[in-house]
């Protein structure tokens, strides 16, 4: 934190300026608490993949918080389960990957779909379906917020009265 109470931030960091707001993601914020803020993905990885980003700039899982680390796994569960039940997927696959600098700890939620839901996929499954992804287009901005209005509804009709206190 910094010396006023805000989140500490790195100004070249994409998540940081997202969270600042001087970038925007298509459909904005879909889910928040007091450690964590869900938006839609802008890369590669398919209609309704999210990401879930710390409020403060975190390099490596080992520098959260206590609160953070409490506060990881049920926005992440309640994220997946938002996910799959308004994007209509079978699995959610969850990834960690804090290579490229500037490092921000966040973890991207990526809807598989039951075959024939994308035909363009081909059945593609796990690794391979990551993989065919990548090297694809991101989705358009349209098919993200409207993706991300999906997600929200859900997530704030069955989970944003579970919201936890700060301590």
């Amino acid at each position: 934190m910094t010396d006023n109470g805000t989140p500490q931030q790195h100004p070249d960091c994409l998540a940081c300026q997202i969270l600042a707001g001087t970038q925007t993601v298509p459909g904005g914020t879909i889910a928040e608490n007091p450690w964590w803020v869900a938006d839609h993905c802008v890369g590669p990885y398919g209609v309704g993949s999210v990401v879930i980003k710390t409020r403060t700039h975190r390099e490596n899982l080992w520098e959260l918080t206590v609160a953070e680390s409490a506060a990881m796994g049920p926005f992440l569960q309640q994220m997946s389960e938002a996910i799959a039940l308004a994007m209509g997927a079978e699995r959610v696959y969850v990834g960690l990957w804090v290579d490229q600098p500037p490092y921000h700890v966040h973890f991207v939620l990526q809807p598989r779909y039951p075959d024939g839901h994308h035909p363009e996929e081909l059945g593609l499954k796990g690794l391979e379906l990551q993989v065919f992804r990548t090297l694809g287009k991101p989705p358009s901005q349209s098919e993200m917020a409207k993706a991300a209005d999906r997600i929200r509804t859900v997530w704030q009709q069955k989970f944003a009265s579970q919201l936890p206190c700060e301590s």
